[in-house]
């Protein structure tokens, strides 16, 4: 087992560094401090570019009568070289986290990198990167002063909040967020979302605020059913702003699945009557594109010495060559308008696809009156046959379409109101989205599927209504939490580049909280600077709350790998209380 032992590092020492505390007077009595006779520790810290010697010797108060005699100050610069028990400077941890967020470097890569310029491992590249999480989480502390002037020059905060749920997985990862700063308030998991919990989240934030005096002029959020009341009792009589393009989703919903119903229909009948006319055009035509595209390879760029080109073909032969290149070009066509895909809410594939083969029914049409041929002429009668009976499905499809698309340009065209102009304001708004639901419930001899449309989109609208026009009144508020969705997004984004993890479930458990926040420094070196300002006891209390959230995992472990470990642990705690007294 020798090769498993640890090699020590040769660390030749190019500079020692003796930090004072800088603290010059005790706090508590006001008399002057002294320098310990010994250091609180010492340590050699490996940087980028040498390697330093540091200690830290701290002042203590030796006036007998002060009730924080003998208490030791440390020096706080000789904390920002480096974090506690670790051996590598905050500017190693920060190159890390840059090749990491900015580069998206791998674990692998930033090794590679670094072991030129220190002596580290590879697995201790992955501790520093848990570190430079923590770190990064810190330093958010410094965004109060950008709060504060936040409500100096709008008057107050906006609150969003959203739920990531990790795929799998029984918690869900919630997010509050203030809007104009873009700051992360609060981050955790929560074992059900109901509005108790909810609430159980925001009061914290609630209490952050009112300490510092800071009012919340509106909040931003999807409108789940729990948190409509965990809003309005954390912060009753603030606008609360549902987000528009949810909002919309939940409109469009039965659109989308009518859409997507008949284009299942319609290709599936459309692709039963032709799928044997495109076997024997591919039969037809060797080499076509129906056939392997085989690009490059040694096979390929290996040109035998006696390959020569095919001659061209005769005059004779151009026309019945030019006709089967026709006919595989509608054959592709076909399979290309076959494969249409929709993406919910708003785009619909079906529609496409059914303007897809219109359009290919009428260029058929226009080439058979020039001359018949069999594919062509099967293609055209299954087409004609079968697109009639999806016309009216589709029209009706297309109305509600335009009915989504009218609510949609009333929320999106009104002008969001600025510091320099109020815009239309959300009574303005109102009325025109009003009118036009006005003008729709007006429209007679519907059909049974459109009526019942309209009647979703009216129930939908009602229960958005008291949330939908908050955003044209208060400035900075936006209509959508895109940005807050974005942020997950990128955030799993993130983990798969960086992880090759296609299921986020345990990262996100473990660690989702952190992983939320990225670097936004112009360069490595602001990266490092802002690091070096967080103070050693927020870093310690950010750790803390990281190993608690972490050590649910390790008893997991435990408990999958050593049960009988684990029950046995138990049993003899329970002894250890004695026996039934009783």
């Amino acid at each position: 087992m020798a090769h498993l032992r640890r090699r020590p590092k040769q660390l030749i020492v190019q500079e020692r560094c003796i930090y004072h505390a800088e603290l010059e007077l005790c706090p508590a009595c006001g008399t002057p401090l002294y320098l310990s006779g010994h250091y609180s520790w010492r340590k050699t810290v490996q940087h980028l570019d040498k390697v330093v010697y540091v200690a830290s010797r701290p002042k203590e108060c030796r006036d007998p009568s002060c009730r924080l005699c003998g208490k030791r100050y440390p020096a706080a610069g000789a904390q920002g070289v480096a974090l506690p028990h670790s051996t590598y400077g905050l500017d190693v941890v920060a190159q890390i986290g840059w090749g990491r967020d900015r580069e998206h470097l791998s674990g692998d890569e930033i090794h590679q990198r670094l072991k030129s310029r220190v002596q580290i491992s590879r697995r201790h590249v992955d501790l520093l990167l848990q570190q430079y999480r923590l770190l990064l989480a810190c330093a958010q502390h410094p965004q109060l002063e950008k709060l504060a002037q936040t409500v100096v020059e709008y008057g107050g905060l906006i609150i969003s909040l959203d739920g990531l749920e990790p795929e799998g997985a029984q918690e869900q990862l919630w997010v509050v967020r203030e809007v104009l700063t873009d700051t992360t308030l609060a981050a955790g998991w929560l074992p059900r979302v109901n509005a108790e919990t909810l609430r159980e989240l925001l009061a914290p934030v609630k209490a952050f605020l009112e300490r510092h005096g800071w009012p919340v002029l509106a909040t931003l959020s999807d409108k789940q059913g729990p948190l409509v009341g965990a809003l309005e009792a954390t912060w009753p009589g603030v606008p609360h702003q549902w987000c528009q393009a949810h909002y919309l989703g939940n409109v469009a919903q039965p659109l989308y699945e009518q859409d997507q119903a008949l284009k299942t229909d319609l290709r599936q009948d459309v692709r039963k009557a032709i799928r044997r006319s495109l076997k024997e055009v591919a039969a037809e035509v060797p080499g076509g594109a129906f056939s392997p595209q085989v690009a490059t390879g040694l096979v390929v760029t290996e040109v035998p010495p006696t390959a020569q080109a095919s001659p061209p073909p005769s005059t004779a032969e151009t026309p019945k060559v030019i006709e089967k290149e026709v006919v595989q070009g509608y054959a592709r066509v076909l399979q290309e308008g076959l494969g249409r895909k929709g993406r919910a809410p708003f785009v619909l594939g079906g529609v496409a696809l059914f303007d897809d083969l219109q359009a290919v029914q009428g260029s058929l049409a226009r080439c058979l009156a020039w001359r018949e041929e069999p594919h062509l002429r099967h293609w055209h009668d299954v087409l004609t046959r079968l697109l009639p009976t999806y016309a009216d499905g589709f029209a009706e499809v297309r109305l509600g379409q335009e009915w989504v698309n009218t609510v949609r340009r009333i929320l999106d065209e009104a002008p969001l109101p600025t510091r320099e102009g109020p815009g239309p304001g959300s009574d303005e708004v109102a009325r025109q989205l009003a009118h036009a639901l006005g003008h729709l419930a007006d429209q007679r001899d519907l059909s049974p599927w459109l009526s019942t449309f309209r009647q979703h989109l009216f129930a939908v609208n009602e229960s958005y209504w008291s949330g939908l026009f908050a955003c044209y009144d208060i400035v900075g508020l936006p209509r959508t939490t895109n940005d807050l969705e974005g942020l997950f997004g990128r955030t799993k984004r993130h983990i798969r580049r960086q992880t090759g993890l296609s299921q986020l479930r345990q990262p996100l458990q473990r660690q989702g909280a952190w992983l939320i926040y990225q670097s936004r420094d112009e360069t490595a070196a602001d990266l490092y600077r802002r690091l070096a300002q967080v103070p050693v006891e927020a870093y310690r209390a950010e750790r803390a709350r990281f190993e608690s959230r972490q050590e649910r995992f390790r008893y997991r472990y435990h408990w999958r790998h050593d049960r009988a470990a684990v029950l046995a642990r138990l049993e003899s705690h329970w002894a250890s209380a004695g026996p039934d007294s009783s």
